[in-house]
């Protein structure tokens, strides 16, 4: 095995000194990053609860939850496995979790030690007095019981408890990290969506017990006065849980574990807050919107990651079983996506501390993977060990990769079976039941108000059904409804733009890799009005190499809000692209409005989509639109926008041939164009980065019929925002 990150620094230290080069010297060079792991090991304890199995409102990836979080303790901040205690389904009744809490968290935890608590399961709120407003959060354990009228005691782990238990311990290192939603809204799921609340009206009382042990831990001295909690959604709001192919989870809980993967020592926590939280709400919409809750309402969060030490570099996941005569390993591949997961098979992934040693993906179930140590020809290394890190090197991705479109359940049986039938007359578009994984949603649009044609002048007209295209979460998709009467067959000719425009979003998805890329090059979003001011900053986590996780430049992400970027309609932007690395770069920009609309994104006059055949060359940078320009306005409809920015070593000679077709027929040279063909001008993006991958893939070793893109020769990144 490779040296350890800790032992070369270490090595580096005593031989710098050697040579009279002190540590004040070269410690700034990464000092945060270094001292996290040069000082003393603290201890590490972690307490993580998931329920599935309630009496009368069953879950399905709590359990999941629990497993993500473990394995990324263990993998990526060093925890010892036997400082992770799990309490799942019957295991974690309300007794068992506060008396885990104090026994295994409270009473060991000394000062500066690192105390992570997890729950994923039911939320709801139970009645403090007679008064109908004094009502408090709770997280329902497993022996959730019934009240009755004659007793209306419940099992329930009120929130004030879990806070004092919180601020009872001797570490501010400590946080709390809550998969669940409080409120009930009458149904069980939300589109593609289950909801993580108790289904029952909020009849319950917090059991004699349960007040009093909480009565004592509000009686101990030393309190601290604050606690540092990550919760799923506000208060009113929703927490929701989805099927992947081969298992369930947390929209929370897997967005904020992926995002973990990848962070480093110097990375600011509100803005990878941020883009997990924007990773829900993506899915969700408004519905389900994280939130970093500080219960004194004073001071900030305790929540760094120099405080967890991490143990290993930004990845993908991790190993975590070698078979006999290493020619298989089992992976854990919690820092993928799940779009990317989707469609990782035959990937290749690179094993950082053992230089030359490459797994190829044969088989996946859920977030585990087999894969099988390729040929090691030039170059040797030393045995593969469970826990080593892996990072993506091959992105392989289908080139049929489709759209599926879930058919919602209020449709009627013959709407059903005419809708199946019209999807199937669209390439590469399929339609599955209500409950299936899909990318949108089919069905009639509510009526808000009665038809305005009427029958007579004291007769409404019946209401006739209209159909739409709505995201997972039921939200309307803008600009995809018809009109009253239309037939099912009908509404999705209609839609079909849209469908190939959503189509597009998704593959050019499929290429964001600021978590696995290692092409030196870094995007800023700045708005020039109302005030100029940068506000958001990306760039590949991995691109300097192993040891350089000190931020490109100074010019970092000035917003400290912890939520998704939000931007007024109207406001005028613009991007600047920085290339640092040692060789030309060339780009290209897409924006992708809440309507799913495609628009490519270039500079003023004829030169617009220069950056496909023109290089920024090394060291220099340039802005999108060109400097001096008043930028891009921000336009509506009104929700989330995403803008992709792609560079490569190589042109995009398919891609620009693509636009340029377009704009034979739209003849403009406006700065932003909305596609009139945008899955082709995707699938052209893509066969692009396979071009300019061939050769890192011959060297590989593989040969795929698919795409296989080189993370060394490309990076997209992607910002997310809310237009407001």
């Amino acid at each position: 095995m490779g040296l350890k990150r800790r032992e070369f620094l270490q090595q580096a230290g005593r031989v710098l000194a050697a040579i009279g080069i002190s540590e004040a010297l070269w410690l700034p060079l990464g000092d945060r990053y270094l001292q996290a792991l040069a000082q003393p090991t603290a201890r590490k304890l972690a307490l993580l609860v998931g329920v599935d199995k309630y009496p009368d409102s069953p879950l399905h990836g709590c359990i999941t939850d629990v497993e993500m979080q473990r394995e990324l303790l263990i993998y990526r901040f060093g925890f010892v496995p036997s400082d992770i205690l799990t309490l799942t389904d019957a295991q974690a009744t309300r007794e068992n979790i506060e008396t885990a809490f104090v026994t295994h968290l409270g009473e060991q935890a000394k000062p500066g030690d690192v105390v992570v608590f997890h729950f994923s399961g039911c939320g709801s709120r139970v009645s403090l007095g007679e008064s109908p407003g004094k009502m408090q959060n709770s997280l329902v354990p497993a022996d959730d019981v019934l009240p009755l009228l004659a007793n209306r005691a419940v099992n329930d782990i009120l929130e004030e408890t879990l806070l004092l238990l919180m601020r009872s311990l001797a570490t501010e290192n400590a946080i709390a990290i809550l998969d669940t939603s409080y409120n009930y809204p009458g149904f069980p799921k939300n589109g593609n969506f289950r909801i993580r609340s108790r289904p029952r009206p909020t009849i319950g009382q917090p059991s004699l017990a349960e007040l009093t042990f909480a009565e004592d831990l509000r009686s101990r001295p030393n309190l601290r006065p604050a606690a540092a909690v990550l919760a799923a959604g506000a208060n009113s709001a929703l927490a929701a849980e989805q099927e992947w192919n081969g298992f369930t989870a947390g929209l929370f809980t897997y967005a904020l574990t992926q995002t973990m993967w990848w962070v480093t020592p110097a990375s600011s926590f509100s803005v990878s807050f941020s883009r997990a939280a924007g990773n829900v709400e993506q899915m969700t919409g408004l519905s389900q919107q994280p939130q970093i809750l500080n219960h004194d309402f004073t001071t900030a969060p305790a929540v760094n990651f120099s405080n967890l030490i991490l143990n290993s570099p930004a990845s993908d996941g991790a190993v975590t079983a070698v078979e006999e005569g290493i020619k298989t390993v089992q992976l854990w591949l919690g820092g993928l996506s799940p779009g990317v997961l989707e469609c990782s098979g035959g990937s290749v992934f690179a094993v950082d501390s053992s230089e030359g040693a490459r797994l190829l993906l044969r088989g996946r179930t859920g977030l585990s993977a087999k894969a099988q140590v390729l040929d090691k020809t030039d170059r040797t290394f030393g045995e593969l060990t469970v826990g080593e890190v892996v990072r993506e090197e091959i992105r392989v991705l289908p080139r049929n990769i489709g759209l599926t479109v879930a058919l919602d359940s209020g449709l009627e049986r013959i709407e059903r079976v005419d809708a199946t039938s019209a999807f199937a007359t669209v390439p590469q578009v399929s339609a599955v039941g209500s409950e299936q994984l899909a990318d949108c949603r089919f069905g009639r649009v509510p009526e808000t108000t009665l038809a305005t044609e009427t029958v007579s002048a004291h007769e409404p007209a019946l209401i006739q059904s209209r159909y739409g295209l709505f995201s997972l979460a039921q939200m309307l998709i803008p600009d995809t409804d018809g009109v009253g009467g239309e037939a099912v067959k009908v509404a999705v000719q209609r839609l079909t733009p849209q469908l190939k425009a959503l189509q597009a979003g998704k593959l050019l998805r499929l290429t964001v890799n600021e978590g696995s890329s290692r092409l030196k090059v870094r995007a800023v979003l700045a708005t020039l009005a109302p005030q100029a001011r940068a506000v958001a900053q990306r760039e590949p986590l991995r691109a300097g190499g192993d040891y350089r996780l000190e931020p490109l430049s100074g010019e970092s992400e000035k917003s400290a809000s912890a939520h998704i970027l939000s931007l007024p309609e109207g406001s005028r932007v613009c991007y600047r692209l920085y290339n640092d690395s040692d060789r030309p770069v060339y780009f290209a920009v897409f924006g992708s409005d809440s309507a799913g609309r495609l628009s490519v994104l270039g500079a003023e006059g004829k030169e617009a989509l220069g950056g496909m055949s023109r290089a920024i060359a090394p060291g220099e940078n340039l802005t999108v639109p060109a400097a001096g320009a008043i930028g891009w306005a921000v336009s509506g409809p009104i929700g989330l926008a995403e803008t992709f920015l792609i560079f490569s070593e190589s042109p995009f000679a398919q891609t620009l041939a693509a636009i340029e077709a377009e704009m034979q027929q739209t003849r403009d040279a406006l700065p932003i164009r909305v596609l009139l063909n945008p899955l082709n001008v995707a699938r052209a993006v893509l066969e692009d980065l396979h071009a300019a991958s061939i050769s890192g893939v011959q060297k590989v070793g593989i040969s795929t019929d698919d795409l296989a893109l080189d993370v060394n020769v490309w990076a997209t990144l992607s910002f997310v925002y809310r237009v407001v």
